[in-house]
């Protein structure tokens, strides 16, 4: 026991202002908001002004994969070697925005993915977009009827395609993430 005369030693009072905060730290951490994103794809325009009644959130997200599609599509040394991948008449001249001309799939689609509710108002660096941001990516169609979209990298190299499990042309589907979400996955629990 310590008699209170006794001046604690600066590591000891760290060591206590440290537990003391911890209860806070992880109070904000399990109160983050929930994360919904509603995701649809989509071959035209058209067909996700009709499922999402939205032209403009619909444009957008097109015109963001066309800007997208030719730095993401993969690159092949003939037309033949390209088309034995995406199929017959799915593949041509294509040219980056450096200038680059190269033979990839074309775009046959776009994916579309919204933010609806978490964090309201400007994104931190970093930090998750605000509710409404709309984000388009492009589609591409394999061989074997796969829909494929750009994989996230992280090594800043080349961008390679992952499949995706979606229909064309439906109704958006809404998922939910978030950091109590994912935790609650990883711990076997339900509900996050």
């Amino acid at each position: 026991m310590i008699p209170m005369n006794t001046p604690l030693k600066r590591s000891r009072r760290t060591a206590l202002v440290l537990m003391g905060a911890a209860p806070m730290l992880l109070l904000a951490c399990a109160q983050q908001p929930e994360v919904q994103t509603a995701e649809g794809l989509f071959t035209s325009v058209e067909a996700c002004v009709d499922k999402t009644q939205n032209p403009y959130m619909c444009k957008q997200a097109f015109d963001q994969a066309q800007g997208q599609a030719a730095e993401a599509a993969p690159k092949f040394a003939s037309v033949q070697e390209c088309e034995s991948q995406f199929g017959q008449g799915q593949c041509g001249t294509q040219q980056t925005t450096g200038g680059h001309s190269f033979i990839g799939p074309l775009m046959t689609g776009f994916f579309l993915s919204q933010l609806m509710s978490g964090r309201g108002g400007a994104a931190p660096a970093g930090g998750p977009p605000p509710v409404g941001t709309t984000k388009g990516e492009p589609a591409f169609r394999s061989a074997s009827n796969d829909w494929l979209k750009p994989a996230p990298s992280s090594t800043g190299g080349a961008t390679a395609l992952t499949r995706v499990d979606a229909q064309p042309d439906r109704a958006m589907t809404v998922r939910r993430g978030g950091f109590g979400a994912t935790s609650a996955r990883r711990s076997g629990s339900y509900g996050g």
